[in-house]
């Protein structure tokens, strides 16, 4: 029994978008031994259970190795698990002014949560729908935010992380070439087509285990 087979008897109707996509883009025939089990996988992290919490967690890991990134989270996380945001509000310049957290991500952790406060938003009525408008006005809020969030906490197709290190390793090694523009156009291709979640998936387990 081969992987997809196994997935067709967990979600009959995932096994079929899998297949068809890799009927439809035969380049990652060779790859189907890493066809993604779930579409929706739980998040692989400590302390990451809400909205609010992905995003700042998402600043925090992203353009540094993993291990540096946990280590900032256990700095950044109990000064943001809390039911009340007026206090997380008071951390927000703890988040800002202290020297062990990363120098270049202490503004975006303080503007976002100035940004919300200002505009009624808070850890807790924070929804997909006010993605958009956190990525327009937050520097350090882009695509990659955007996509990888809608990964974890959507069924939505245009999750596709093309910025991302193991979506650019998976890619040259189906494509031969890492360019960003080829990149973005495929990725716009797949998410029209509606198979933008496995194809992200796939690249993103190519770029990671071959």
């Amino acid at each position: 029994m081969n992987r997809i087979q196994i997935i067709s008897q967990i979600n009959p109707e995932w096994a079929v978008t899998i297949y068809n996509f890799i009927e439809r883009y035969p380049e990652f025939k060779q790859y189907e031994y890493l066809v993604p089990i779930h579409p929706i996988e739980p998040i692989p992290y400590d302390n990451v259970n809400t909205l609010f919490d992905a995003i700042m967690h998402y600043i925090c890991a992203v353009g540094v190795r993993y291990t540096y990134a946990v280590k900032q989270w256990e700095i950044i996380y109990p000064l943001i698990n809390y039911n009340d945001w007026e206090k997380i509000m008071e951390n927000s310049i703890n988040l800002r002014n202290n020297i062990n957290i990363q120098p270049k991500k202490r503004d975006i952790y303080y503007n976002l949560c100035q940004f919300m406060h200002q505009n009624n938003i808070n850890h807790k009525n924070l929804n997909m729908s006010h993605l958009k408008l956190l990525q327009k006005n937050i520097s350090g809020i882009g695509v990659g935010c955007i996509a990888w969030c809608k990964k974890y906490f959507t069924n939505d197709d245009d999750c596709i992380e093309y910025t991302d290190i193991y979506f650019k390793k998976g890619f040259k090694k189906v494509y031969n070439t890492d360019s960003l523009s080829q990149r973005k156009r495929q990725a716009g291709e797949w998410e029209n087509n509606n198979v933008g979640r496995v194809a992200n998936l796939m690249l993103i387990n190519i770029g990671g285990y071959t």
